[in-house]
Order: structure tokens, then C-alpha cells, then sequence
């Protein structure tokens, strides 16, 4: 018989405190691709280590996270598994994958395909490194600010008059970014491409090159979306 305690409190949004619980700790791992302890997956998400381990236990059994040698939390097969199912049926995400290879090949940079999360924050859905030892992070699956970035920017539809958005600094330091929007059949804003690079070797002409190829590749992109010149 399950005891008052053991059953799952209601949240505010008509959620479990379990369910929320048990997604915490699934973002908190797969924002770690190196993997993460126990003890750091509790402080990250606020739980106990006694109940982080339940819950981990559980995500463990149904293979959304699994534990490596070292005993540390990792995104697991089912949820690689459920990932991969996601894209694969996102035409935008097969579509880019040449244009982002095509810009990262021409700038030496790292070209980005970005989507709204809601109205304050971007989402990294797919990246290309270019060639550059020195590299920006990589962002892929991790959210930013819209406001104050070129992605936020492309994204509401604020551009430069040549068509593109920049921003320097604005999220990371010493970091220049460029972007434009994607439009669909609809003539809606549904995502935009960027290259982001260090900016101590991005000077304005290089800002200029990098915008107008960004401009091109948007527009074929959402040519192929069905979206009209």
C-alpha cells in the first residue's frame, strides 16, 4: 500500500512534482556531455542525493541516461533513440545540413541553425566547425537570450539594411555573431542561419562577407521550405 509520502504531489501547473523532478535531471545530463556525478546532478537540479539517485535509477531502467565506468550520468540510447526520431521527421533540420556545411567551409567559421524556443530564449538545433583551430564552444541543443543576439534579432525580424543581423559580445565575450531568418511557404519567420566567430580576427569586411553569404543561403533555404523571393 503506498503511503502518503510516497505519492506524487501535485505542482502548481497541474504537473507532478515527480515528473518535474525527473525532467530536471534529464536536462541537467544532457547538458553535461561529458558527464556528471551524482553529487553534481543534486546541486544542479536542488534535489537530495537520495532522491536524485531514485529518480536517476528509474531514467537509468528506461534507458533515457546511463552510467559509464567512471559512475557517471550520460544521455542514454532511448533518448538518442527518441532525438534522432525528432529531426529525422524536421524537414528544416535535414534541409540546412548543406548550407551550414557550405558557410562553415567559406568563413572558417562555425555556422549555426537556430529556432525559437518562446519569446525570450533561441535554441542551437544544428552546428558545422569550420576549419579555425580556435573554435567558438559549441552550442548545439543549448538555449540563449533572444534579446540583445543577432539569432534574437534575425529571429523578430530585425536586420541591418543589407539583410542580416550582428551582435558583438552579446552572450559570450569577445564573440561576433551574424544572422538571418528562414522563412517557410507561409512567409513566416520559422528559424535562421548564423556564423559565429572569436572577434579578434572578425573585422567589419569580414562581418560584410560573412552577412551576404548568410543572406544567400537563408534565401534558398527558404526557397526550398516553399517561401517565395
Amino acid at each position: 500500500m503506498t503511503s502518503p509520502s510516497d505519492s506524487p504531489t501535485p505542482a502548481k501547473n497541474g504537473s507532478t512534482r515527480t515528473v518535474e523532478r525527473a525532467f530536471d535531471l534529464l536536462a541537467a545530463v544532457t547538458e553535461n556531455s561529458s558527464g556528471a556525478s551524482l553529487s553534481e546532478l543534486a546541486r544542479a537540479t536542488g534535489l537530495s542525493p537520495a532522491t536524485a539517485s531514485r529518480l536517476l535509477g528509474t531514467l537509468v531502467m528506461r534507458g533515457l541516461v546511463r552510467r559509464d565506468e567512471q559512475g557517471c550520468y550520460r544521455a542514454g540510447l532511448g533518448l538518442m533513440q527518441m532525438a534522432a526520431m525528432v529531426l529525422r521527421g524536421e524537414p528544416l533540420y535535414e534541409l540546412a545540413g548543406v548550407h551550414l556545411a557550405a558557410l562553415a567551409e567559406a568563413t572558417n567559421e562555425t555556422a549555426n541553425l537556430g529556432i525559437a524556443v518562446d519569446a525570450d530564449r533561441a535554441l542551437y538545433l544544428r552546428q558545422v566547425a569550420g576549419d579555425h583551430r580556435v573554435q567558438t564552444a559549441s552550442w548545439t541543443g543549448r538555449t540563449i537570450p533572444r534579446h540583445g543576439t543577432a539569432m534574437g534579432a534575425a529571429l523578430a525580424g530585425e536586420l541591418e539594411p543589407h539583410g542580416y543581423a550582428v551582435s558583438r559580445g552579446a552572450f559570450e565575450p569577445d564573440i561576433t555573431a551574424i544572422a538571418v531568418p528562414i522563412r517557410d511557404y507561409q512567409h513566416g519567420i520559422v528559424a535562421a542561419l548564423s556564423i559565429i566567430a572569436p572577434s579578434y580576427r572578425t573585422d567589419d569586411q569580414d562581418v560584410s562577407r560573412y552577412g551576404l553569404l548568410l543572406v544567400d543561403h537563408a534565401a534558398a533555404l527558404s526557397s526550398a521550405l516553399g517561401a517565395h523571393a
